[in-house]
Formats: structure tokens, sequence, C-alpha cells
């Protein structure tokens, strides 16, 4: 499979040389070295796929011209992806003026995201348990009026405990440390 992969990737390349040189030249540009900016997750948070995760800066900076003081708030809508709370910071608020940014977030592990292992586990769990209502099955020959409000009452049940359970919370410690990389940056 590993053969036939890199068989398949090098046919493309061979029919769309453009495309390739676009990607290696982002991917050097993504994997290059940058000054990161220091903050913290504001106060304990429990945030869901899609939600707001609140950060601090720890030290003041300069972005796009703007002066950010030390513990200027910034706000990060979040995507929970294979154990990682992944962030973007797509403005910040200066009093009453909006400052467009591309920050994405990292932990000290030097990985995008923070991590969120019992994303995972929910996931796992909400699945299981999902597959398990799913394997229930009332077949019954008989039509009567109460057989069928109990088929009913069970499609409901099943409705709502898989909505519930997929719903993954990930838990953040106040003071956790981050750094952010600004993307807007020219190398």
């Amino acid at each position: 499979m590993k053969q036939l992969n890199n068989m398949l990737t090098k046919i493309q390349a061979i029919q769309n040389p453009e495309a390739v040189k676009i990607q290696a030249k982002q991917k050097k540009e993504s994997d290059s070295a940058f000054r990161a900016i220091p903050a913290v997750v504001d106060g304990k948070q429990k945030v869901m796929n899609g939600g707001t995760v609140r950060l601090k800066l720890t030290d003041s900076i300069k972005l796009k011209g703007a002066r950010l003081p030390k513990g200027q708030l910034l706000f990060g809508a979040c995507q929970i992806t294979n154990q990682r709370l992944l962030l973007t910071i797509q403005n910040i608020r200066i009093g009453k003026n909006i400052l467009p940014a591309d920050l994405t977030v990292f932990s000290l592990d030097g990985m995008p995201g923070i991590p969120a292992p019992e994303a995972e586990l929910t996931g796992a769990a909400g699945s299981g348990a999902d597959n398990a209502i799913e394997s229930m099955q009332f077949l019954s020959m008989d039509q009567s009026l109460g057989a069928q409000a109990a088929a009913g009452g069970i499609n409901a049940a099943k409705g709502l405990f898989s909505k519930k359970v997929r719903k993954i919370k990930v838990k953040l410690q106040n003071n956790f440390a981050v750094l952010l990389r600004d993307n807007s940056r020219k190398k």
C-alpha cells in the first residue's frame, strides 16, 4: 500500500507540476521557525467543538502596527481534532476597535493546539453508546397502539442519547501556558 501510495503521488506530480511547487513552498513556510507570542488560558473553562476560549497575553507585543499590552484578552475559536484543541484567533478587540489577526495557538510541546486526551475517550464512549443503542431492535409482530408508542419512544431516546453523548467537552486549567504564532508575518 505504501509503494502504491508513493507511485500515485509521483503520477500526480507529473500531471500537475505547479501544484507540487505550491505545496512545497507552503510546507517550507509553515515549517520554518517563528518567534512565539506568550499567553495563558484565562480562567478555568469547559469548551466544546466550535466554542470560544479566552486567552490573556503575558507580555506586551506589537501586532500589525498596534500595541497590545500585557493582560490583553484574546478569544480563539476552537476545533477538537485528534486529542488536540486547535485554536485560531481571527480578530482582537482593542477598546472600540477590531484588529484583524491570524494567530494559531501552540502548546509548550511545540504542537498546534492544546492537548485534550479526554476528547478521544469521550468520543469513543459516545460512539460505543450510540452503536449499542442502534443495535437494539424491537421487532415485534404486535402492532398494537402500545407497541407503536413504545417503539416511537425508543427511537426518540436513541436520537436524544446519541446527540447528548457526542458533545465532547474539554476542560482547560487556569494559567495554562500557550504560545501564539502570527501567521500573517512574512518570513
